[in-house]
């Protein structure tokens, strides 16, 4: 039987055959940007999961409060090179720009595994922080130059759902990794040797996977117009006040963020005693959740209008903050065991993850259309510039609260994230409440006249 017009199956195949026909528009330079992704998400993978492990595993002198001074480092890196970065994305080729930022993030995670120090792993930290904003910088005004209307909101959500099921296979190897090179080595598979071994194979891959770049064709400097060569600073005196308010809902997000998101390995290991193979396995199938998100972003955008669809993921992702907070309230206290709450935890933290991340390349799409092409460039640097000041400020807060609290820390932690979250649906609500409104009617409008068709 055939299923009714509007029916699941219906609209299920009607998205197949529109994802099919949006990605067929994508460019030969799209694809390579997007390969470039992927070999990056499954590097990032990797690194990102163990790090916090390799950090933690050098003495006593490296723990979680250093944790927090290593990624407010590199956020303040971050931060620092936003505007720099913006007017080199400005003057220079944006393939060469991504393929050196590439680079210099091989050369800092090279420094982390051979200088073990203190100072070191600051310095080289926050070197990783700044090559991390030229790519950003430079990779999503590419997209935007080099994709159409049609299937922008596409690209970028491919973009991000790639990179993140590479992130998905990161994640199941971190978990096992260790074990297999430090077998290799004559190392335990928490020793540090081990994750040095493990992070020095992931620096050649990312040296691998700049090499679709290279095979870019519009490698041309973009917009060579007198407004674009103004100075950032110019840009953003013109353009304060669009910035300011695109900006803030991020900015609030980023603290929120911040707060929490370095420390989910730690907060799995320390509140449910659990080990690197059992948390690789929640986060692969964090990562699997997130490409889910973000591949259902654009249908549901073009369905509900994009602002509409940041806010209600949003919303969504609340409850499942609450039971990661009442976790680490609840297993500390003795009140429930730590396997038996391991599992609603590793929904929760799935299920966050999956909303957070749908509505990420749906909301960067929603502000560069609304930014003038020569103000992209900044637009993507200032973004990444606010939600970093997040990950500068947040970690110490939440290092410390994890060393004075123990594992009962997080629970502090996490309700911080629910309040900075709930404030940033209002300020969107107050900001773009009216776009909202019209995307709403425009759905009940089509809506009404498919069931009168």
């Amino acid at each position: 039987m055939n299923s009714p017009a509007g029916g699941p199956f219906h609209r299920l195949r009607h998205t197949t055959a529109d994802y099919r026909a949006r990605i067929a528009l994508f460019s030969r330079d799209v694809w390579m940007v997007l390969l470039y992704g992927m070999g990056m998400g499954l590097t990032f993978g990797v690194v990102m999961f163990i790090f916090n492990f390799y950090v933690l595993s050098l003495g006593p002198a490296f723990d979680e409060g250093f944790l927090g001074t290593l990624q407010s480092a590199a956020s303040f890196a971050t931060i620092a090179m936003a505007l720099p970065a913006a007017w080199i994305a400005q003057r220079y080729s944006p393939k060469w720009v991504m393929v050196s930022g590439g680079l210099i993030g091989a050369v800092a995670y090279l420094g982390i595994v051979l200088f073990p120090t203190r100072e070191a792993l600051v310095a080289f930290r926050m070197l990783a922080g700044a090559s991390m904003s030229l790519g950003m910088v430079a990779g999503a005004p590419f997209l935007m130059a080099n994709t159409s209307p049609v299937e922008r909101q596409w690209a970028f959500s491919f973009q991000a759902g790639l990179s993140t099921v590479a992130s998905f296979f990161g994640n199941l190897l971190a978990g096992i990794l260790p074990g297999r090179m430090g077998a290799l080595i004559g190392a335990g598979p928490t020793d540090t040797l081990a994750y040095q071994a493990t992070l020095a194979a992931m620096i050649i891959l990312s040296a691998l996977s700049i090499v679709p770049l290279l095979f870019i064709r519009s490698a041309g400097r973009p917009a060579a117009t007198a407004t674009a060569l103004e100075t950032p600073w110019a840009q953003l005196r013109r353009y304060r006040r669009l910035f300011a308010m695109v900006l803030l809902p991020s900015l609030i997000i980023g603290l929120g963020a911040g707060l929490m998101q370095p420390f989910m390995n730690v907060y799995f290991r320390n509140v449910y005693l659990k080990p690197d193979a059992a948390i690789g396995v929640v986060f692969a199938l964090g990562g699997l959740a997130m490409a889910v998100g973000q591949f259902a972003g654009p249908p549901l955008a073009d369905r509900y209008g994009k602002i509409r669809t940041v806010m209600l993921t949003q919303a969504l992702s609340i409850p499942f903050l609450v039971t990661l907070g009442l976790g680490a309230w609840l297993v500390p206290a003795g009140i429930v065991e730590p396997g038996a709450f391991f599992a609603f935890a590793g929904i929760a933290y799935i299920f966050r993850l999956a909303l957070m991340n749908l509505s990420n390349p749906v909301y960067q799409t929603f502000v560069l259309e609304r930014v003038p092409e020569q103000a992209q460039a900044l637009s993507v640097s200032l973004t990444n510039l606010v939600f970093q000041v997040g990950w500068f400020v947040m970690p110490q807060i939440s290092g410390q609260l994890q060393v004075r609290h123990g594992p009962s820390g997080f629970a502090y932690v996490f309700a911080g994230v629910t309040v900075l979250y709930l404030i940033a649906i209002m300020v969107e609500k107050l900001f773009f409440g009216d776009e909202a409104k019209a995307d709403e009617t425009a759905v009940g409008v089509g809506e009404s006249a498919v069931r009168l068709s």
